[in-house]
């Protein structure tokens, strides 16, 4: 029951936002309306860069929020310093109780306790060269911030104990939150001749991962699995669609080295009809990733009857349960004959997707917002006492 004491007026620092962004803008976009559902009444400031206002204004929720911004948001070279500095004026100018920063940096100083969401600590552990000045900026300014908050919201337990560790929070201050199972299908899915043709996919199984090319991915060692599986089936496809990155020369370079650059689509972006034909096309599902804080893709794939095969590292067995094919992401060999099971034991691979559509169920948004609302309600008693 809510009381006086409670929180009213929440702000979300979402000035990071733009296009394209992946996993953090789709916790942004089923977090606010989940939080509307929960607690109506609930009075919402979105702090966004005018990209993001842009991105956001068509959603359904949109005239049940205010968007706060400002042109010096989220420029180029500057989001850190006005998310840092600027930011915290315009939260206590909004006079919110609580502000959750929803990328791991948040104000110096601003009136209202802070919540900070920190995914993972990926850009400590994997470092990845590509990165090398967010990497910067995010040494510099995460552990600051992690301090100044009140409490630290994180997604699993493998991604608390991180932060705890790289971070030195104490475990006291961590709240974990779980995710629902992603975004909801909102497009009828490209038919799978037209996706085919289209992106030259060929007519044998895909293997599907959904993730950027990054090296705590490792796509590079699925990649390094390819040989092998199409030794078992010569027509199978690697498909990675996603935001390509500076990684993406060197990865075609690899599969030209490994002779199986036939057997790999490198799409890009796609929309999301592209993206639904995908999954519906899908044989199997693969995330080979080195770190995850929480793995939201695995939900995705199994809310759509993709059966899963994933690494046994950092949260995807919390995420995945006992509904995935599991492998040691430093071994190519073990990925491969993941895979393999999964493309040639058709039952196999269909008692793992109807474990897959059980275990998504068990990750609701509406849980997720509940558990959000009392970490925001844990800050603000905090506070006052």
């Amino acid at each position: 029951m809510r009381t006086a004491d409670s929180v009213h007026h929440v702000g979300l620092n979402a000035i990071f936002l733009q296009p394209r962004m992946g996993g953090l803008e789709t916790y942004v976009r089923q977090l606010v309306p989940a939080l509307l559902e929960v607690r109506p009444g609930l009075r919402l400031s979105l702090f966004v860069n005018e990209l993001g206002r842009k991105a956001l204004a068509g959603e359904s929720w949109a005239e049940s929020v205010e968007f706060v911004t400002h042109p010096l948001l989220g420029r180029p070279y500057m989001r850190s310093v006005t998310e840092a500095t600027l930011l915290g004026k315009l939260a206590t100018r909004q006079g919110v109780d609580v502000l959750q920063n929803i990328a791991m940096v948040g104000p110096f100083r601003t009136a209202a306790p802070q919540i900070t969401t920190i995914a993972d600590t990926t850009w400590l552990r994997y470092r990845d060269p590509a990165e090398w000045i967010p990497t910067l900026i995010w040494r510099t300014l995460v552990p600051s911030a992690a301090r100044r908050a009140r409490r630290v919201l994180v997604f699993s337990e493998a991604a608390k104990k991180q932060v705890a560790e790289d971070l030195r929070v104490e475990t006291g201050r961590i709240d974990v939150v779980p995710l629902g199972p992603g975004l909801e299908p909102t497009s009828d899915p490209t038919p799978d001749r037209e996706l085919r043709s289209r992106l030259a996919l060929g007519n044998g199984p895909i293997v599907l991962c959904v993730a950027p090319v990054r090296a705590h991915k490792n796509v590079e060692r699925l990649l390094e699995a390819l040989p092998v599986i199409r030794r078992a089936i010569p027509t199978a496809t690697l498909v990675l669609p996603g935001n390509l990155t500076e990684h993406v020369g060197g990865l075609r370079g690899r599969a030209a080295a490994l002779g199986v650059e036939d057997a790999l689509v490198l799409p890009g972006w796609v929309d999301e009809a592209d993206l639904e034909g995908l999954y519906a096309a899908a044989s199997c599902f693969v995330l080979p990733s080195l770190n995850e804080g929480f793995g939201l893709p695995l939900l995705e794939a199994m809310r759509r009857g993709v059966p899963v095969a994933c690494s046994d590292a950092s949260s995807l067995p919390e995420v995945a349960g006992d509904a995935a094919a599991y492998f040691d992401p430093h071994s190519p060999d073990e990925i491969a004959a993941a895979v393999i099971r999964l493309l040639t034991d058709r039952e196999y691979a269909r008692s793992l997707s109807a474990k897959g559509h059980q275990r998504q169920l068990e990750f609701t948004w509406e849980r997720a917002a509940e558990k959000t609302l009392i970490v925001y309600e844990r800050a603000l008693a905090t506070t006052r006492a």
